[in-house]
């Protein structure tokens, strides 16, 4: 018998940010066409300073009103982005159904950012039934001694499975990066490499707090494309026409950018952080350490130059070495394995 799943989330689009939390949303619609299930995110969502205040309360009190007095009932609550998503699940299942199984997948920063854990984070880990990490070292960096848990990817939309593989002489940028304009995902690093590249033709696609000071480096460098958020199938051209995928983060637990650029037949170049080392190997020639900002600077550049002066016949086997990883990532197949996870719980687990 197939169970009632409700997945909530703290993530949901925003006018700054419109494409946000959409990997939760494919993941959503991925299982949707695998059974029936609720979707809960937080709605009012933007960057007003009521907003950060409020957002929380807010969400809290729609849950509350929609899912805790309601007549329907669930088996099995998926929380995505485990703090402080988790009380909302925790208030359902200790206010209306306490045989509810909670399933929680974490991105990251809800694990990096609340490091050392206090006493009700330590708590709230004692709830969850099933945890799902998106790399190993996320999962060694969880609070809890011996969780149920898997590594799995979260998924990336299905229309990069039939993605074309272009030769490198077919593709007309040389360098893409895909993702939020923070400094996070190392935006002040891509900005310290301009001025080394100016002969590369550069594409940067995102939203975020840099996103003015790109908006002028346009005017300053000729080579240099901003774009907005865009979809699935307008990154996936984008990804395919790219020599070379830039991943500067400092924190990343998995990173489906890299994912779905690879996916794309496209070589990633990344800072070590969790998610490379998953998908790219903590090892990896195109990997570079995070101990010297300088000393990244350089190895930065050698690798770009080196990856776009590799044989074509190297950069075809590093086109199908990061397909051959990505493929394993599609979202339809992901929402087969986290079907297969709520089935496997039962009430009576704990």
């Amino acid at each position: 018998m197939t169970k009632a799943v409700l997945i909530i989330t703290n993530m949901g689009p925003k006018p700054s940010a419109p494409f946000q939390g959409q990997f939760v949303k494919n993941q959503m619609l991925a299982l949707k066409k695998r059974q029936a299930l609720a979707y809960f995110y937080m709605s009012w969502h933007n960057d007003s300073l009521l907003n950060r205040l409020l957002k929380y309360p807010v969400l809290f009190l729609q849950f509350f009103w929609s899912y805790i007095l309601s007549f329907k009932s669930f088996d099995v609550i998926h929380v995505h982005f485990f703090y402080p998503t988790i009380w909302l699940a925790l208030a359902y299942k200790y206010l209306r159904k306490p045989s509810v199984n909670i399933v929680v997948t974490c991105h990251g920063s809800d694990i990096y950012h609340y490091q050392p854990f206090n006493t009700l984070y330590r708590w709230c880990c004692g709830a969850v039934d099933q945890w799902i990490f998106t790399s190993e070292r996320l999962q060694s960096k969880a609070f809890t001694l011996a969780p149920k848990a898997v590594v799995l990817s979260a998924g990336i939309a299905q229309v990069y499975a039939d993605a074309t593989q272009l030769s490198r002489a077919d593709k007309d940028i040389d360098l893409l990066y895909v993702g939020a304009l923070d400094k996070n995902k190392g935006m002040d690093r891509l900005i310290a490499l301009l001025p080394q590249v100016q002969d590369k033709k550069i594409c940067v696609i995102g939203t975020g707090p840099y996103q003015s000071q790109f908006e002028q480096l346009t005017q300053d460098y000729p080579n240099l494309q901003l774009e907005a958020g865009q979809t699935a199938e307008q990154l996936k051209a984008f990804y395919q026409r790219s020599k070379c995928f830039l991943s500067l983060s400092r924190n990343e637990s998995f990173g489906l950018v890299m994912t779905e650029a690879m996916a794309c037949y496209t070589p990633v170049i990344a800072t070590l952080t969790d998610g490379s080392a998953e998908q790219l190997g903590a090892d990896s020639f195109w990997v570079i350490e995070q101990t010297d900002e300088q000393l990244l600077q350089q190895q930065l550049l050698k690798k770009i130059q080196q990856l776009l002066s590799l044989s074509d016949s190297d950069y075809t086997a590093l086109q199908h070495l990061g397909h051959q990883h990505a493929k394993d990532c599609l979202v339809d197949d992901v929402a087969a394995k986290i079907q297969t996870l709520y089935q496997a719980l039962t009430p009576e687990q704990r």
